[in-house]
């Protein structure tokens, strides 16, 4: 990392936000931000006395004073993000330059990728088919771990593009003091926004958030992928080329994620649809406004007859516009053709733009369909062929045709979430109203299963045209009527996927198949289990297995293309047995889901419901695929994008793109034939006791010490959290203090705050101390097996990092919030753990530190932390004084500032949950 140039960066936003905060709130508020950031850096570096002056001093500053001093030390971490992320991109750059001038691909790129391909011994033919089988899919969701604002994030946006532009060489001295002074206007303006939402954003509005990422970067980022991995084929199998039709496409949860949430109704799901078709009508014309000027092709170079044919047939169609593009583009067939289709999509959206009926709309001027569109640009790439214009038929205009075979006019495919509990309830409803199952959901499952396959092999409705069962039950059959509608205008790709939360047996995921069949969407659908608890994820095969063996499940995998989808949950599990256990049963799992889908001749893709945090299925993305079982994946993955990961990835293009592209690199590796083994018997018999072991301690003090649930509310800001605003989702399952009823997301997100990073780490040291005991065999038999199995190199390079970015120091001042016999019958347990942790995991390496391997990271960390206790520290002084606080204006004001403070913890470790 270029530490000068990062630090220059670093220096001239903490100047620009040190001289904003003087001019805004004056020289003396100024001083205590600065008093108390030297008193936390002398604090850090071992001064004794500067750590007892600094709980002083934020013990007795006023509730207007530490809300100007969080406000400070949030905004400086949001800043020097951006440094940093500048200092990536530069990083590489440089390492790609780098790689040429050595003669080898960069590494987790495409070209590597393919690179590898070769060196297996892959033909071209073999090699392309390896391609050919790529299917990813990115989904992003709402989740509410993304606690910055709209409104920041595009803020940050702009900041972060200026930085960029003071990286460009040369820029005159003129052009960087311009910069400067733009860059001190966005820094004010971001100081005088409000951290925090006042309400929680709506679903429509998190929906809009979900596609600026996609407006600002992923509708561009899609064909260079394309454009990428065919240069990267052509490269290295020279004279032969690929077909790179489907393989990255993108998915979305917003508006069509209905667990839990009251929020997202059958309406809001037909608003959050015509969204996504208004958003990418509106991008495919930006596209052809970016092309227009490109197209200026003279007449007298001649026109394909398919090409003249169509513009007749477009010019009859759109007289006034035809004319008027004659007017202004004469003797440029291909530019007036491409005018035209701009003009066709201007009457699309305006079809769009309407509420839905029961039949959909038709305008012989608008295109019914996006393959429409993409034959209209085939037509026009084959003319300008013709010309001999290839350089722009198959540069960007195919750039264009790729996004609008990719996005087609439904932008995204949106998927369905919903609990198995609401779908039994509404079967119950339903079924009970033939008089067949009254009591349909106390019903044995062999007996639902048995009525189940009934429905399915009948032909009768189940329900009546006009819907008149209870609410809830009409909106659960409702949304599969929406499904059906979706279908009939955007196609299938709008919605494919219906998820299954919290699947138990095979009846959960009949019952869905009885509902899409009657609404008449079961041939567009997936119907996707989501095994989420340990429990679950071991009877998962079974389940699998039943239903392949159900004659009309299995018929609907036939028309699926023999093709099934399912879920796996990393939050849930991890809470229910911890990281190790977790881990190593998802990996088990999906060989066993694997190996029945196989028996029965079935292509199986699993979607990995994974979390930024490490205790959510985080950490490196390439990693964490080269990691996963290679028949899992064979070059079909699904994955979820969630709340600050998105942000964090998908926020500048290079960022996105090397993302984006190390995930495509781990894929197309497993779609090889013949690809290496990554396992072993002894790596499963050890990973099987290691697993035992730590999921017995973590469950031992999660969920069978009673004072834990209180610990949680008392010595974290947990409480706090919910009021953050960040997403529309509640942050219970439903009412209840039990580690039960609490989501995942705030569960990682309160124990991220108290710098224990619990759900990361816990139980891990004492399985690894009881296993390997105090001989060393054992240990270099770790190592060992470290070295030779990508799971256990990630899972332990995942643990390390967040033991690294934990502090039981900071943990002890949350401590104190908790009462004494609460604190004593946890805290030490925790401390004590975490050193086991930390001693096995050194010993494992043969390091006296935590990631020595990664001096990059260490630096990153050493920096922050600085500025993360101070920020620590008044959270503390503040929820210790909001809970005897009497007068609600001071406790108003002090509310506001524990919120700020939390965002700016979760910004300073660049983690939620």
């Amino acid at each position: 990392m270029d530490r000068e140039a990062t630090s220059a960066q670093v220096r001239l936003l903490g100047d620009l936000l040190g001289r904003t905060i003087a001019a805004i709130e004056g020289e003396e508020r100024f001083d205590l931000v600065e008093q108390v950031r030297a008193l936390a850096v002398a604090h850090n570096r071992g001064d004794d006395d500067a750590g007892p002056a600094l709980t002083q001093l934020l013990s007795d500053i006023s509730a207007d004073d530490a809300f100007v001093v969080v406000s400070a030390f949030a905004a400086w971490f949001r800043l020097i993000n951006l440094a940093e992320d500048q200092a990536m991109i530069r990083q590489l750059a440089a390492d790609r330059v780098r790689a040429g001038e050595a003669g080898r691909p960069h590494d987790e790129t495409l070209l590597s990728a393919v690179h590898t391909l070769h060196e297996w011994g892959l033909s071209a033919e073999r090699a392309a088919a390896a391609i050919g089988d790529v299917r990813v899919r990115p989904v992003l969701t709402a989740h509410p771990t993304e606690s910055k604002r709209r409104t920041t994030l595009t803020k940050l946006g702009r900041i972060a593009r200026a930085l960029a532009e003071l990286d460009a060489q040369p820029v005159t001295p003129e052009r960087r003091a311009h910069l400067q002074r733009y860059l001190a206007e966005e820094v004010a303006s971001l100081w005088l926004t409000d951290e925090t939402r006042v309400r929680p954003p709506s679903v429509i509005e998190e929906v809009r958030n979900g596609l600026y990422w996609i407006e600002s970067v992923l509708f561009d980022l899609v064909p260079r992928l394309h454009r990428d991995l065919r240069d990267a084929f052509e490269a290295v199998y020279p004279g032969e080329a690929v077909a790179v039709d489907d393989f990255l496409r993108l998915g979305s949860w917003i508006g069509g994620d209905r667990d839990g949430n009251p929020k997202v109704t059958p309406e809001v799901t037909e608003q959050a649809l015509r969204e996504h078709q208004l958003m990418s009508l509106k991008l495919l014309r930006r596209s052809i406004d970016r092309l227009h000027a490109h197209l200026s092709v003279s007449a007298a170079r001649g026109t394909s007859e398919p090409l003249a044919a169509r513009l007749d047939e477009l010019c009859r169609l759109l007289p006034a516009e035809a004319a008027d593009v004659e007017r202004r583009y004469p003797h440029q067939p291909h530019r007036q053709f491409l005018a035209l289709v701009y003009q066709v999509l201007v009457q699309t959206e305006r079809l769009a733009a309407r509420p839905w009926r029961r039949d959909p709309e038709v305008d012989e001027r608008a295109y019914r369909h996006a393959g429409e569109l993409v034959d209209d640009l085939e037509l026009l790439r084959d003319s300008l062929r013709a010309v001999g214009a290839e350089l722009i038929a198959d540069g960007r205009l195919r750039s264009l045709q790729i996004q609008a075979e990719v996005f087609g006019f439904h932008l995204v495919t949106l998927d369905i979430r919903q609990h198995a509990r609401r779908h039994a309830a509404a079967l119950t409803d339903v079924l009970g109203r033939y008089g067949e199952a009254e009591a349909y959901d106390r019903l044995p499952e062999a007996d639902r299963v048995a009525l189940l396959t009934r429905e399915l092999e009948s032909r009768r409705p189940l329900t009546p045209a006009v819907l008149d069962f209870d609410d809830e039950t009409n909106e659960t059959l409702e949304v599969f009527r929406l499904v059906r509608r979706a279908h009939e205008r955007l196609g299938s790709q709008a919605i494919d996927t219906y998820i299954i939360s919290m699947t138990e047996q095979v009846s959960d995921v009949l019952g869905v198949l009885v509902m899409a069949r009657d609404a008449g969407c079961d041939d567009g659908l997936d119907v996707v289990p989501l095994f989420e608890t340990v429990d679950d994820l071991i009877r998962a095969p079974q389940v699998l297995e039943e239903l392949f063996t159900c004659p009309p499940y299995r018929a609907h995998v036939r028309r699926r293309g023999e093709h099934q989808q399912l879920m796996i949950g990393y939050s849930d599990s991890n809470k229910d047995a911890g990281y190790l256990a977790a881990t190593w049963q998802l990996h088990r799992a999906q060989r066993e889901l694997v190996r029945v889908a196989d028996a029965h001749g079935v292509k199986l893709t699993i979607f990995h419901g994974r979390g930024g945090s490490i205790g959510r299925g985080g950490g490196p993305a390439n990693a964490a695929i080269r990691a996963q079982p290679p028949e899992a994946v064979r070059g079909r993955l699904k994955l979820t994008e969630q709340g600050e990961v998105i942000a964090a990835r998908y926020r500048d293009p290079v960022l996105a793109h090397r993302h984006v592209e190390q995930i495509l690199h781990a894929v197309l590796l497993t779609a090889a034939p013949d690809r290496p083994a990554t396992t072993d018997q002894r790596t499963d018999e050890v990973l099987d006791e290691l697993a035992g072991l730590a999921r017995q301690a973590y469950r031992d003090l999660v969920h069978d010490t009673p004072e834990l649930v209180d610990y949680l509310h008392e010595a974290t800001p947990l409480d706090a959290i919910g009021e953050l605003n960040i997403a529309s989702r509640p942050a219970r399952r439903q009412a209840g203090k039990g580690i039960e009823d609490l989501r995942a997301i705030p569960w990682v997100f309160a124990w991220t705050q108290c710098r224990v990073h619990l759900p990361a780490w816990y139980g891990l040291g004492t399985a690894l101390h009881e296993w390997a005991g105090d001989g060393d065999d054992r240990w270099r038999e770790l190592q060992g097996l470290m070295a030779d199995s990508p799971l256990l190199q990630a899972m332990l390079d995942n643990v390390e990092m967040a033991l690294a970015k934990a502090d039981l120091r900071i943990a002890a001042a949350y401590a104190s919030l908790a009462r004494p016999q609460t604190r004593e019958r946890v805290f030490p347990r925790l401390r004590e753990e975490y050193e086991r942790t930390v001693a096995a995991l050194l010993r494992i390496r043969g390091h006296d530190q935590l990631i020595a391997h990664d001096p990059d990271l260490a630096d990153v960390l050493r920096l922050r932390d600085p500025y993360l206790d101070p920020l620590h520290g008044v959270q503390v002084a503040l929820l210790h004084r909001l809970r005897e606080e009497p007068d609600e204006t001071t406790a108003a004001t002090l509310r506001d500032a524990v919120l700020v403070a939390t965002n700016g913890i979760a910004a300073g470790q660049r983690n939620t949950g």
